[in-house]
């Protein structure tokens, strides 16, 4: 790829742990692979480079399907400044828990990524959680202040771990039951911040942030490629 090139480029890093809801990070890199700056599908001119990082190389997500990781997160967090797209995937609450503990490595990779300032040549990295992936950033302490979503059956469960990682912040975070929400940039930081809801809802988000960094027609193009009916967002 030429640096003289007009066209912009992303590179997204995708968690994966074991238990990891399948749709909730397949469904994010399937959007995203579709999206070319040439609409050819023969040869396309990608704009989005995906990896997938784990703590080991083979993980089993739901249904035990074993996923191969192309980064181990030791090296993700090295390289983090590379990344404009971070996707937290969901999954069962027995699964997430062991993720939440204060020094766990997903949770360091988390933070690495939302204290980067924007890009230069892009501008603001994009955080996108997908169902009770959201758990992970409310255990992380970035979701003080702002207006997020989650899975319907997880809305309180979310409040409560959001209250005890932030006791001090008088800034409550509002946890609302939505499709998914833009909530703008995390508090001080060059991250914006994208939550979607249960499962299937993280389609949704991903086309939403497609036309975000290139235009409506273009997310409009990619869910009728895929055969999608995108719900979008209402004002």
């Amino acid at each position: 790829m030429s640096s003289e090139s007009p066209n912009k480029y992303y590179k997204v890093a995708v968690l994966l742990f074991p238990g990891a809801d399948i749709l909730d990070f397949a469904g994010p890199i399937e959007v995203l692979s579709h999206v070319s700056h040439n609409r050819n599908p023969e040869n396309p001119d990608r704009m989005f480079e995906i990896k997938t990082v784990a703590c080991s190389p083979a993980v089993r997500a739901a249904s035990s399907l074993t996923v191969h990781a192309d980064l181990l997160l030791p090296d993700a967090v090295d390289h983090i400044s590379e990344f404009h797209i971070l996707v937290i995937p969901g999954g069962p609450p027995p699964v997430l828990q062991p993720l939440m503990e204060k020094n766990a490595p997903e949770l360091n990779l988390i933070r690495k990524f939302a204290a980067l300032p924007a890009d230069t040549s892009s501008g603001p990295r994009i955080l996108l959680s997908v169902c009770t992936g959201s758990f992970l950033l409310g255990a992380a302490g970035l979701l003080g202040g702002m207006t997020v979503t989650t899975h319907h059956h997880a809305l309180d469960r979310l409040r409560g771990i959001c209250a005890q990682s932030n006791p001090l912040d008088e800034s409550a975070t509002t946890v609302l039951h939505k499709r998914y929400l833009d909530a703008g940039l995390l508090k001080g930081r060059g991250v914006r911040l994208l939550t979607a809801g249960g499962v299937s809802s993280g389609l949704d988000a991903t086309c939403y942030l497609v036309s975000q960094l290139t235009t409506h027609d273009m997310a409009a193009f990619i869910a009728r490629l895929m055969e999608y009916d995108w719900r979008e967002m209402k004002e």
